[in-house]
């Protein structure tokens, strides 16, 4: 999360949408009065060389997800009126995927194990296991993203990057906020396994319920399963 005083613009950084490396790079042109929330030192938020790209400042009493409600109450009215207030959006189902994907890393439950009698020759489709691990995920408790862009179910903000059209939005912003153009790195890739797009994951039910828990992302942005 961002508030760039600067540059009169606050950036509500959303969840499993690419918002890290949003952070990094606008955090190259922040200043030493701006606010530039912490990341920790993993290798997935370094860039593919493993160069630490990130400048943090300021940041004692903001977190990197603080929602839209939270920030506008940290900062005074004069600011949240005033700055340029954006975050991200993604297609909610490949969303979902990409959140499961991130949680399995900790959550041995939420990953396929071969059991013993594979080990006999008995075929092993650790996608099939995974997608059944995936579905049972889905009807848990997950979050939307709906609080980083949203107030009573309409935008808060004034403008949402998608996902899908990051670079060009994020140009936009450049341009709306008085910034040169800036490069995203490519940080947290690599955790999704298989090469399997977030259409293979799912069944009807896994489906509808995603759709369900982010009907506001499809009424306002139009997003479809496809």
């Amino acid at each position: 999360m961002i508030i760039s005083h600067s540059h009169r613009f606050i950036f509500i950084k959303s969840r499993k949408t690419a918002g890290t490396s949003v952070e990094v790079a606008l955090s190259q042109h922040c200043s030493r009065a701006d606010v530039v929330t912490h990341l920790e030192d993993h290798w997935f938020n370094r860039d593919q060389r493993g160069e630490w790209l990130h400048s943090s400042m300021n940041a004692d009493g903001f977190f990197q997800h603080d929602p839209a409600a939270e920030v506008k109450r940290k900062v005074t009215p004069e600011i949240w009126k005033g700055y340029f207030k954006f975050s991200i959006t993604r297609n909610p189902w490949d969303r979902v995927v990409s959140d499961f994907s991130w949680q399995a890393r900790k959550k041995p439950e939420l990953r396929q194990a071969e059991r013993w009698y594979h080990h006999m020759g008995v075929p092993f489709d650790e996608f099939r296991e995974t997608a059944k691990l995936f579905r049972r995920f889905v009807e848990g408790d997950w979050t939307t993203n709906d609080r980083f862009y949203l107030a009573n179910d309409e935008l808060c903000v004034d403008f949402v990057m998608r996902y899908e059209s990051l670079t060009e939005d994020l140009a936009e912003v450049c341009r709306r906020v008085g910034l040169p153009p800036v490069e995203l790195p490519h940080l947290k890739s690599g955790l999704r396994k298989g090469g399997h797009g977030y259409v293979e994951y799912y069944d009807d039910a896994s489906k509808a319920i995603v759709a369900e828990r982010h009907r506001n992302d499809v009424r306002l942005f139009g997003y479809e399963f496809e």
